[in-house]
């Protein structure tokens, strides 16, 4: 791959991270899961993914992507590649601004943006969600509020002519990651 943004979007639980870091071994792309910014902020509030989080938090997130997307578009050199985490709520306005920001980067860099939407079943969620691993990394834990969100809150809606759609529910990482990175070539 080469100057390609890939945003892995899908609730909790679909494999965001797991497939993010499998693209990242089969290629030279670098990872920028949404947890790398939550977690400056989540650490210091002491996040457990259960009690609500204090006002302003997201805001302060918000500023930490930003600038994350500011080293990709002014640091990073031309033919680098990233693969970018995160769970857009199509309610949520600052879901919206954040996957434009994503898209605007790309475009700044000259780049293509490969937006990936990550679904998977009830029962794959309810089997991921509470995972140490998981808890380890601040992350949602409470299968029961995941799926209240799944089926409440719709992701962000996007028509994107370079979108991907998978089912990650029987897909194992790798085999995602090989499917993401033929059709992020395809569009090269």
């Amino acid at each position: 791959m080469n100057n390609t943004i890939i945003y892995l979007i899908g609730h909790y639980g679909v494999g965001k991270l797991t497939i993010g870091k499998a693209i990242c071994a089969a290629t030279d792309a670098r990872l920028f899961d949404n947890h790398l910014a939550n977690n400056v902020i989540f650490s210091l509030v002491r996040a457990d993914g259960s009690t609500p989080l204090p006002e302003g938090v997201w805001p302060l997130i918000m500023t930490i992507r930003r600038q994350a997307l500011s080293a990709m578009v002014h640091l990073a050199g031309p033919q680098a590649s990233f693969v970018l985490t995160n769970a857009l709520m199509d309610d949520d306005p600052m879901d919206r601004q954040a996957l434009d920001e994503v898209m605007d980067a790309a475009r700044q860099r000259g780049g293509i943006f490969v937006p990936v939407f990550l679904t998977a079943s009830d029962a794959a969620h309810a089997a991921r969600i509470p995972s140490p691993e998981r808890e380890s990394r601040l992350k949602t834990t409470d299968a029961e509020k995941a799926e209240r969100k799944r089926h409440t809150r719709p992701l962000v809606r996007l028509d994107h002519p370079n979108r991907l759609d998978l089912d990650t529910t029987h897909l194992p990482p790798a085999e995602a990651a090989r499917l993401i990175i033929e059709h992020a070539e395809r569009l090269a």
